[in-house]
């Protein structure tokens, strides 16, 4: 029960989301109408302080890839990608194409995000992420309570 996030930003207002666990691998874009590496980042927190369920997107010009996180069982989540053609459609989960399916522990998931998020930053600094992503600042405040929640949960 592993999974490796890859996040790196690839032009202006583009970055490439690599989600790979059991031999699959999965490869999301985001543009700037979304915070993406923000909802990531806060999607860990919620995962860590024990939300049964969870949602969050990508978005695209057009589409969106909608990531579903549940628990499936104590100290057990779930962790869907799904696609859908079109951007802001409110479409039912149903309808969306799967495109990833895992499960891992929480605090895999929250280390893995923590990780890809951590190799941005050495990348790219603060100044450097929000010249190349624009619309949003690196989101540090919610990085740093990703690290406390980790240090907290004793990191497994």
């Amino acid at each position: 029960m592993h999974i490796q996030i890859d996040y790196r930003l690839t032009g202006s207002g583009w970055a490439e989301c690599m989600l790979s666990s059991d031999g699959q691998t999965c490869l999301l874009t985001a543009s700037y109408l979304s915070d993406a590496l923000r909802n990531l980042v806060l999607a860990a927190n919620g995962v860590l302080a024990g939300f049964s369920a969870l949602t969050f997107s990508f978005d695209e010009e057009p589409g969106e890839f909608r990531w579903v996180i549940t628990t499936v069982r104590p100290n057990e989540i779930q962790v869907e990608v799904l696609q859908f053609p079109e951007l802001w459609g409110g479409r039912p989960n149903a309808e969306g194409s799967l495109l990833y399916l895992s499960s891992c522990r929480p605090a895999v998931f929250a280390k893995a995000v923590a990780d890809a998020a951590q190799r941005v930053l050495d990348t790219y600094g603060e100044s450097g992420y929000l010249e190349k992503w624009h619309e949003h600042p690196f989101p540090m405040t919610q990085y740093t309570d990703l690290m406390s929640a980790i240090a907290q949960s004793g990191g497994d």
